[in-house]
């Protein structure tokens, strides 16, 4: 049996209302964007290394910046590839605001911003079970064989599809 204190209610009260947004990242949220980057796990996430790298991704993607109450707590990216076809290039969430629902709640945010879409399909490492696990928990299906050294980091990736 789990007892609630006031501290209990307290972190399930700020849970509930932490207020998640999306905000279009522009050139001026490099820095920001190459800090997400910095902190995360290097094995099972390959990283944006650099400004021109991070440019680039910015003009060829719907590119966003994740907030949680106006701080910024991640990131996510899609390219629309061709008619129903979207390849969901990355989600990554800093490590202290992991485990929190935020990519849960992106997630939904997305797949609803992408509603009329036939089709979404991204790559992960096969030792991120935490991703496989929600992205299997939002409909997403292993596709194919697990794909060797895919960005060219050495590390392997499987590819999950979500078909409407």
């Amino acid at each position: 049996m789990v007892r609630l204190n006031v501290d209990n209610l307290f972190q399930i009260f700020v849970f509930m209302n932490r207020e998640i947004k999306l905000k279009r990242a522009t050139l001026e949220d490099i820095d920001d964007i190459l800090e997400i980057e910095k902190s995360l796990d290097g094995k099972t996430y390959s990283a944006l290394k650099d400004s021109k790298e991070l440019i680039d991704e910015i003009a060829s993607r719907v590119f966003y910046l994740i907030k949680e109450n106006d701080e910024i707590v991640g990131e996510v990216s899609y390219k629309i590839k061709d008619d129903g076809h979207v390849y969901l290039n990355n989600l990554a969430v800093a490590p202290q605001f992991q485990g929190r629902g935020v990519g849960r709640r992106v997630m939904g945010m997305i797949l609803e911003e992408l509603k009329d879409k036939k089709s979404i399909d991204l790559v992960t490492h096969p030792a991120n079970s935490k991703a496989i696990r929600l992205y299997e928990s939002l409909g997403f299906k292993q596709s194919g064989e697990q794909m060797e050294n895919y960005y060219g980091d050495g590390e392997p990736r499987i590819r999950m599809v979500l078909e409407k």
